[in-house]
């Protein structure tokens, strides 16, 4: 369950994985905020594109209307004409009544031409403040792009550095304890060590034996039966 060996290469492996674990994970946030960004910029893109088609759909709206209004103008104009040439005062009252309804309905029309060109008016801010935002959302990414790129640099140097200066330590373990550490590297990565915080697990919390803590004392690894971590004492704690 246990096993003789400097309790303090554990201690400083267990350093090491957490500093690569949280190299590691800078480097992963880099793409992740790129991806945000780049999202930002598409949505920027697409509410351009919705915007010059709300104003296209309405100009095509307002040029039917404006379409029918001359239409109907057109007709009753002719209309008009043939009042002249009734021969009849029931013939001219429909015909005039047939003139008054349209007239009606080309003031109707003249309304909704009217809507439609206030309509265009308040849609047309919608593009240039859609342009403003995929410059903006641009130079944003643009300058995520440089930030990450030199950040990774530097990040994957101290990885590279650190991976080195692990893989030396590692050395340093003893066969056996070299099997249980990898084992445990294996499934939790960093987590797969804790320190003892006096009479428990640092990882599960769970209360180890006494036995075990003397062991720990005496500068041996232990095995966490709760939760399979392989402990160690804190720096500065009394050996034998």
């Amino acid at each position: 369950m246990s096993v003789a060996v400097a309790t303090g290469t554990l201690r400083t492996l267990h350093r090491m994985h957490r500093q690569l674990e949280d190299l590691t994970g800078r480097l992963a946030a880099g793409p992740r905020r790129l991806a945000v960004l780049a999202a930002a910029l598409a949505a920027a893109e697409s509410g351009l594109q919705q915007a010059h088609e709300s104003l296209k759909r309405a100009r095509l709206a307002a040029d039917k209307k404006q379409l029918e209004l001359k239409s109907a103008e057109v007709k009753i104009r002719d209309l008009e004409g043939k009042l002249n040439a009734c021969k009849t005062n029931r013939e001219y009252q429909t015909l005039g009544d047939q003139i008054a309804a349209d007239k009606m309905a080309t003031k109707v029309l003249e309304d909704e031409i009217l809507d439609s060109l206030e309509r265009i008016d308040a849609l047309k801010p919608a593009v240039p403040a859609a342009e403003a935002a995929i410059a903006a959302a641009k130079r944003r990414l643009s300058e995520e792009e440089l930030r990450v790129r030199d950040e990774a640099g530097q990040l994957e140097t101290e990885v590279a550095r650190i991976r080195g200066e692990l893989a030396a330590t590692e050395k340093e373990l003893s066969d056996d304890v070299r099997e249980r550490y990898d084992r445990a590297v294996k499934a939790k990565g960093a987590d797969g060590m804790a320190e003892a915080e006096g009479p428990s697990c640092g990882g599960c919390h769970q209360q180890i034996t006494s036995n075990m803590q003397s062991e720990l004392l005496t500068g041996r690894v232990v095995i966490c039966r709760s939760c399979g971590r392989l402990l160690y004492t804190p720096a500065g704690a009394g050996q034998a």
